[in-house]
């Protein structure tokens, strides 16, 4: 089966074409929030080098988020059309567990972060393909404490995402807070801080031979983790708050 994986939820845009689970070919472009121009060209160029075309894909595979809003509607939107013009199978997974998998962290602790602004964080924390914390936006003190909780002593954890700046914000805030925690933090190289469209079919085809994936185009949904800015102002319009916070 081919399969197409498709990362549209940061900043960099990921694709990657898969058959029986083998890689064929996978683009990576740092090119900024601008997936509404550059998505369908770099799908189209990346079949065309894999002799294949759209119809010829059985599953689609998409990270439905965390992650910027409109980024998340323009690749679930994207796929659906796809998956129903070629009569195929769409799965969506977590952004943050596709992050955790992009960062080849192995067995080990890896807390995959994307930044949500204002000092949080979408967030979780991982033992291997473990989920020992469930994914949220937290402050970053308090996502500290979580895995403070859960780490063993002197245990490494390895760090990825565009959230990195945030924990290491934290933890110069107060230097002393270092050595009070039980763990030790790593963190991973730029390379492996951007989800990876072939982590994304992976953790597709994982639940799909598991199965636990919704496979219907028209039934993904996006995992946005916090109401978007207009949800929030119609929901603090309605309350009579008129504080709005930005994410």
């Amino acid at each position: 089966m081919i399969a197409l994986g498709v990362d549209t939820s940061g900043r960099t845009l990921s694709v990657a074409v898969a058959r029986g689970g083998q890689l064929l070919g996978e683009y990576s472009l740092a090119l900024g929030y601008r997936h509404s121009v550059t998505f369908q060209p770099a799908v189209d160029e990346l079949l065309g080098r894999c002799d294949l075309t759209a119809r010829d894909v059985g599953l689609f595979a998409v990270a439905a988020g965390p992650g910027s809003f409109t980024g998340i509607r323009i690749g679930l939107a994207a796929v659906q059309a796809m998956a129903y013009a070629a009569g195929a199978q769409a799965v969506g997974v977590s952004s943050l567990r596709a992050l955790a998998r992009s960062s080849g962290a192995g067995k080990g602790l890896t807390a995959p972060l994307l930044d949500a602004r204002g000092g949080r964080v979408f967030s979780t924390l991982y033992r291997g393909s473990r989920q020992l914390i469930e994914e949220s936006p937290r402050k970053i003190d308090d996502l500290l404490m979580e895995i403070a909780a859960v780490a063993g002593q002197n245990e490494k954890i390895l760090v990825t995402g565009d959230g990195i700046a945030v924990w290491e914000e934290a933890l110069a805030r107060d230097p002393g807070r270092t050595g009070r925690l039980p763990f030790e933090t790593v963190y991973a190289s730029l390379p492996f801080c951007y989800i990876r469209a072939s982590a994304v079919i992976e953790l597709a085809l994982e639940d799909l031979a598991g199965g636990v994936a919704v496979t219907d185009p028209f039934r993904l949904e996006a995992r946005y983790g916090i109401a978007s800015s207009a949800e929030r102002v119609q929901g603090q319009q309605g309350s009579g708050e008129n504080e709005v916070e930005g994410t």
